[in-house]
């Protein structure tokens, strides 16, 4: 019988035992941030089954001035640390992160592996100092220690959907040690609570920085992925650059381009980002794209340039005809419509497609960007007819003080436009033989027909032009379409050998001298070279003089045909489209780039060990190549030499540094070719 209450046995089945009280466990936790420092002062609680059954009373305090929370007198449980997310988060965007990121592989189709996963083993140096010291260590996120949703200002987009990767825990359990993991420290160290930015300097002199950086936004104007999808104008700004695992990649056709970015708090990230298409508008009209970003500092704009799989773009960029520099949709209504430029004229087919964008965007372009530009900084970027719609976008926003980055770009405004927006700060890349920078034409295209023949008018009237064009180009006659801008090249210096020789010794001159001809064979090595001129004045004067000396030395023959009158000279080179692809203008920058971030770098790129033999050439050869060559291509060299100061001003911005490191540890050498050669 088991029922104790009604045994009659003799035996006696119960034991009295007699011990001390129960014993008590204790546990630390030390709060630091990806830097080693601590993290004081914050307000926290810690909860366990024995708080919840209400036989013990809630923990709470404040972390010490080394950020250390004790805890004793703890039952043999599991326990919870909940930070209060308002100050823990106000502590943690000051705070900057490391350098190097993890980088972990993006998980592809198919692969569960989740997109936010814990840190690597190993990674960081806390953890190393951590286990030396016999603790134990954790990597965490704030929203792995929070015990809700804290204050965000400004507010997210969609209030129901959290930052993933600083939010991996939707319930808010806080973190948790169980009850084997008592008796000890426990170092935590937390994410601080940042976002990645563009690195981006608003100043008049050249950045390598911004030349990259706005390239990539050149290229990513082209995307047109749903917004959703990864690679996609939103997808890049609003969860690429809250993910600090990684550095944001741009997509380009098979290509991931990494963004030179730094941490800032969350609370500058980039909040109002939107795409514009007005083949999307309702009713759609015309084909013109382009996308803005908005963050606490910074107001980024990327025109879309030509898409050679539409007429559309073709035939606004063939336009050729100059007009009035007005654009009537921009301005206010029952306002005076002010003009582009005091003088000149603009480009019909260009001005054209941005009063499309305008007309269709109006709240967009007339008041937001125009409205945000007042107290941030206003940069606009393009690549070929997004450059030129970028060049009127900034001109129609001169008062704001715009920087300008454009690649491959048309000429857009007439010299008298173009003199009237000396205080624009435009940089305009050139690469090599590119043939659009070198329309339209470098003449005055206007005239009458333009006017007299209605909508048929636009196509007899560049007909007349072109004619007029081959019979005098050697004139800069009128008001001719010019650049605007600060020129960056992409140059492909060669060299040549001279020879002399005597084909008839039986003919002599007057004198008595055989007449001697001389030819001239290009050398094996060439080297690509990044020209800025505006690095150095004294430079860019004596390659000019060099260039002049060098047309002074040819005789009247081959001044005729080299340089035929009221015609284009030839360059020697045929001018190519090949050239003109944001895919070959950005391995240079991106190649560049990772050059000047560590010169001695072991191995040397392929590009520093080119330009090595291009000047070994230059001192085995040196009799024989032309004097003006050889004087031409030592100030370009020179001039590549000084592409190193135009990341000074990152260097020296708070940041500036680990932004450079971070860049150099991912990017990889051998990504993106580079042409040198054809």
């Amino acid at each position: 019988m088991n029922d104790r209450l009604h045994r009659t046995d003799t035996l006696i089945p119960v034991k009295t035992v007699i011990c001390g009280p129960q014993k008590k466990y204790w546990v630390e936790f030390q709060l630091l941030d990806e830097q080693g420092e601590p993290l004081p002062n914050l307000p926290w609680r810690a909860v366990n089954e024995a708080t919840r059954c209400g036989i013990a009373a809630e923990y709470s305090g404040q972390s010490d001035a080394q950020g250390v929370i004790r805890i004793e007198g703890l039952h043999p449980l599991a326990i919870s640390l909940l930070m209060e997310p308002d100050p823990l988060a106000e502590q943690l965007q000051g705070r900057r992160l490391r350098a190097v990121r993890p980088e972990p592989p993006r998980p592809g189709i198919g692969n569960r592996t989740p997109l936010y996963g814990p840190q690597r083993p190993g990674f960081s140096p806390i953890e190393e100092q951590a286990r030396g010291a016999g603790h134990d260590y954790h990597y965490l996120r704030i929203g792995q220690l929070c015990s809700r949703e804290p204050m965000f200002e400004p507010s997210l987009e969609d209030p129901g959907e959290l930052p993933a990767f600083h939010f991996p825990d939707p319930e808010w359990s806080g973190f948790t040690v169980g009850d084997e993991e008592l008796d000890r420290r426990h170092v935590l160290e937390v994410c601080p609570f940042r976002a990645w930015s563009l690195v981006l300097h608003h100043q008049a002199e050249y950045s390598l920085a911004n030349a990259y950086n706005l390239g990539l936004m050149s290229i990513l104007a082209y995307s047109t992925l749903p917004e959703k999808e990864h690679g996609s104008v939103k997808e890049l700004f609003e969860q690429q650059c809250l993910d600090l695992s990684r550095t944001p990649r741009v997509l380009d056709k098979g290509q991931a381009w990494p963004c030179l970015v730094m941490d800032v708090p969350f609370n500058e990230r980039y909040f109002d980002v939107k795409s514009m298409d007005t083949r999307q508008a309702q009713p759609p009209e015309g084909n013109t794209q382009l996308f803005f970003a908005i963050s606490a500092t910074q107001v980024l704009v990327a025109w879309r340039g030509t898409e050679t799989d539409g007429r559309a773009d073709l035939i606004t960029d063939v336009t050729f005809r100059p007009t009035k520099p007005k654009v009537a949709t921009h301005c206010e209504a029952k306002v005076p419509c002010g003009d582009l430029t005091s003088a000149g004229s603009v480009h019909m087919g260009f001005r054209d497609a941005f009063e499309v964008a305008i007309r269709n965007y109006p709240e967009e372009l007339r008041t937001t960007i125009p409205e945000e530009a007042l107290l941030k900084k206003l940069f606009i970027c393009g690549h070929s007819l997004g450059g030129a719609l970028g060049l009127i976008h900034a001109a129609s926003l001169k008062e704001r003080n715009p920087l300008l980055y454009t690649y491959g770009m048309p000429r857009t405004f007439t010299l008298k436009a173009i003199q009237s927006l000396n205080d624009l700060w435009h940089f305009r890349h050139v690469n090599d033989t590119d043939v659009v920078p070198r329309v339209p034409p470098e003449a005055a295209l206007d005239n009458y027909l333009y006017d007299l023949y209605g909508t048929m008018g636009t196509v007899i009237g560049l007909g007349w032009s072109i004619g007029q064009l081959w019979l005098s180009t050697s004139f800069k006659h009128g008001d001719p379409y010019s650049h605007h801008g600060e020129v960056a090249m992409f140059f492909r210096a060669e060299q040549h050998q001279e020879q002399s020789f005597t084909p008839y010794p039986a003919y002599r001159n007057p004198q008595g001298q055989p007449y001697r001809s001389t030819i001239s064979y290009k050398l094996q090595e060439m080297a690509k070279l990044y020209l800025v001129p505006s690095l150095s004045t004294a430079e860019e004067q004596q390659a000019e003089q060099a260039q002049e000396r060098l047309h002074a030395s040819l005789d009247a023959e081959s001044r005729a045909r080299f340089f035929p009158p009221y015609s284009n000279p030839v360059v020697g080179r045929m001018l190519r489209i090949g050239d003109h692809f944001m895919s070959q203008y950005q391995p240079y920058i991106h190649n560049q780039l990772m050059e000047s971030i560590n010169p001695e770098r072991e191995p040397l790129l392929e590009r520093q060990v080119q330009r090595r033999k291009f000047e070994r050439q230059m001192k085995e050869y040196y009799g024989s190549i032309p004097a003006d060559e050889y004087t031409r291509n030592s100030v370009f060299l020179e001039l590549q030499r000084l592409i190193d100061r135009a990341l000074q001003v990152t260097l020296q911005t708070n940041g500036g540094t680990e932004a450079l490191q971070r860049f150099d540890a991912i990017a990889d050498p051998k990504a993106f070719y580079e042409k040198t050669f054809g």
